[in-house]
């Protein structure tokens, strides 16, 4: 593979893309994120630097939105599907392909950080939480609305709520911050849940490793708790999909 490989992840809201320096694990030449009706600008983005000889990407935005990166492109894409195992992971899941790629990736991306008990989360559109053992076991996790999905779930459930902004406070005298709060705590506490859950299942201390677009929203409330095992990572679905790329022998499946 002579040329960088381009790097995509189709994810809920916009898609994030690295260039990745040929024969390195995470050398990016470039990087940016494009909203979806922007798609048409990629081409010119990716222009301005050396011509990708491979394409690996994680696509949850759907068909249509594959298609439409297909018809930018020169290459082919490789599409990420999760499998039993994969570069030293092994997937709990019981059927392993309903598994979110997203989810699959940014799990790689943390294993390549490091080979300890951790709780993988990415918070953005929707929150997972997922379980990973230090011998590389994917035991499990949750998906639960990201911090704006909720607040926009009692907008639209409810007559007179709205989306009223407020501060992060201990306790909330007024209803944006009772709104505010109570959504950053509930999204801090499925982590501080799985969190401890984890520890008792292996008996060892775990790490955290927060990415997404609010992550720091989270990041705050979380540091007085976990403290050093706390890591906040940008990408780690872009990190996961480096770690195959710099691999002899990554073991991709491509979709259609």
């Amino acid at each position: 593979m002579s040329g960088p490989t381009l790097l995509l992840d189709a994810g809920n809201s916009r898609l994030k893309w690295a260039l990745l320096a040929p024969h390195s694990p995470l050398n990016y030449l470039a990087e940016g994120s494009l909203a979806y009706d922007q798609l048409a600008q990629l081409p010119q983005a990716l222009a301005q630097h050396p011509a990708a000889s491979h394409i690996l990407g994680c696509n949850v935005a759907g068909p249509a939105i594959a298609g439409q990166l297909a018809a930018c492109l020169a290459l082919p894409i490789d599409w990420l599907k999760p499998t039993a195992s994969q570069a030293g992971l092994s997937n709990g899941y019981r059927e392993p392909a309903q598994l979110g790629a997203d989810r699959w990736a940014a799990m790689l991306g943390a294993r390549s950080l490091g080979a300890s008990d951790a709780i993988v989360v990415m918070a953005g559109t929707a929150m997972t939480v997922d379980a990973l053992t230090a011998e590389g076991v994917f035991l499990g996790g949750l998906i639960v609305p990201g911090y704006r999905l909720m607040r926009q779930s009692l907008a639209q459930g409810t007559a007179d709520l709205g989306l009223p902004d407020g501060a992060t406070v201990d306790f909330p005298q007024a209803t944006g911050e009772a709104i505010v709060n109570g959504v950053l705590l509930a999204l801090t506490g499925a982590i501080m849940q799985m969190h401890g859950r984890l520890e008792q299942h292996t008996g060892h201390g775990a790490q955290v490793w927060l990415s997404g677009g609010d992550a720091s929203l989270l990041a705050p409330l979380l540091t007085p708790i976990l403290a050093t095992r706390l890591s906040a990572v940008d990408n780690l679905v872009l990190r996961g999909l480096a770690k195959l790329a710099s691999d002899a022998s990554p073991n991709w499946n491509p979709v259609p």
